[in-house]
């Protein structure tokens, strides 16, 4: 039976589901609703890990080609930052890593096209590869950090 408050207001709506299953009274339950929102869970766990990705690769591509040095050490804390969220995602989520090569492999061309508004929008002619610099293992890597002459 799908549930019009899930629609209207979806706090109460979870709410309202959580002491139904808790009750055990199942057949009461939005079970349609239910199903749909645990697999958007999962959904969003992959689209985080992507997201993830794709701001390490878009800060790993200026540290490597951006001639300016005035924001390197604001880019390598954010690389921190986002590699310990992946560690973290992936500790909670251990699944995850079945993901990891193809949500990586999906992240380089959304990091690309961040990477050149970046450069765009700080006036910086940069020469981007098509082909992605970087593996996953060193994405992940909390010691690799290119760097002009460094690749």
């Amino acid at each position: 039976m799908k549930s019009q408050l899930h629609e209207k207001d979806f706090l109460a709506w979870t709410q309202e589901q959580a002491a139904l299953l808790r009750a055990g009274r199942l057949a009461e339950a939005d079970i349609e609703n239910i199903l749909e929102e645990i697999e958007d869970m999962g959904k969003e766990q992959k689209v985080a890990l992507q997201s993830l990705f794709r701001q390490i690769l878009i800060h790993l591509l200026k540290l490597d080609l951006s001639p300016s040095t005035a924001h390197r050490a604001a880019w390598i804390e954010e690389v921190s930052e986002f590699r310990a969220q992946v560690e973290t995602r992936m500790e909670e989520t251990p699944s995850l890593k079945h993901y990891a090569e193809e949500l990586f492999l999906r992240a380089w061309p959304q990091a690309r096209r961040g990477a050149e508004k970046a450069f765009q929008a700080y006036g910086e002619q940069v020469e981007i590869p098509a082909e992605c610099p970087y593996t996953l293992d060193q994405v992940m890597d909390s010691d690799f950090l290119p760097g002009p002459g460094k690749r």
